[in-house]
């Protein structure tokens, strides 16, 4: 009874569900250490904390996805042939992001000695990520593709023009500095990776550049927006599956938006 008078007085005075589900995991955890039944398990607690989470949890608001033809605006206005080192930094960061369905910590984590370039390929090695254990690392594959926007090249084109060595083992996306003298950017010395809110400020910037409300995007939008693009191209659910890294079809199923005509193809086929 006390555990269930508890709840409901975090529900009424927090209405927060993660505040709910943290009292209820700490109970749990405390009672287990002493050696005691859990009051969590009993069936009063459990109606206290099922109605307390349906009336504290929120709707879920998920960004939307960056589509092919952003990626494509966004490469004519900066990927051209004379663009600056931050405009080649933003543009690699989105298509590497984009085509590797990269998490914000696996894409700002990568250093030079990370990534192998083959003839029609490059390696990135990701040392760890959010549902690898025991960091044992994973090997992310991106194909060259014959079209402006190959994130291959485009990497490639931005290690050479920032002056990473092959054999270096900085950080490879890092803040610039302008150079007046030379009207042009140059990488910091400090080798440290970008923030998340600085590579989420210029990532947004650029969508909003090209006629986009920046509002409705965020960092991880590449990563579902990529995943989506995978879907729809019908790749393989177990290659789509280890691309992402994902360890369930839940969390995976949770990336993929579907079409209206995807939604609508259902009620088509059902033989009447």
């Amino acid at each position: 009874m006390t555990v269930s008078m508890y709840i409901i007085y975090l529900s009424e005075h927090f209405h927060s569900a993660s505040k709910i589900q943290e009292a209820v995991c700490s109970i749990t955890w405390a009672h287990s250490l002493a050696g005691y039944d859990d009051p969590c398990q009993s069936s009063l607690v459990k109606q206290c904390r099922e109605g307390a989470l349906r009336e504290t949890s929120k709707p879920v608001h998920k960004k939307e996805p960056i589509s092919p033809q952003h990626l494509n605006l966004l490469v004519e206005k900066y990927g051209k042939d004379f663009c600056t080192l931050a405009d080649l930094r933003l543009i690699s960061m989105c298509l590497i992001g984009y085509t590797g369905f990269l998490r914000f910590s696996e894409s700002a984590n990568i250093k030079r000695s990370h990534i192998e370039f083959f003839d029609e390929y490059l390696s990135i090695f990701i040392p760890k990520s959010k549902t690898d254990k025991f960091n044992e690392g994973f090997h992310v594959y991106i194909s060259k593709i014959q079209s402006k926007s190959c994130p291959v090249k485009m990497l490639s084109r931005y290690l050479k023009l920032a002056g990473i060595d092959s054999s270096s083992t900085e950080f490879i996306f890092r803040q610039v500095t302008f150079l007046k003298k030379t009207n042009s950017y140059m990488l910091r010395k400090c080798d440290k990776p970008l923030s998340y809110t600085r590579n989420r400020e210029i990532i947004l910037s650029a969508l909003e550049s090209i006629g986009l409300d920046q509002s409705k995007f965020g960092i991880h939008s590449l990563r579902s927006g990529g995943a989506i693009a995978a879907a729809a191209a019908g790749i393989n659910d177990r290659m789509f599956k280890k691309h992402g890294r994902w360890r369930s079809e839940k969390a995976k199923d949770g990336y993929v938006k579907e079409s209206l005509q995807e939604k609508l193809s259902v009620s088509k086929n059902l033989g009447i």
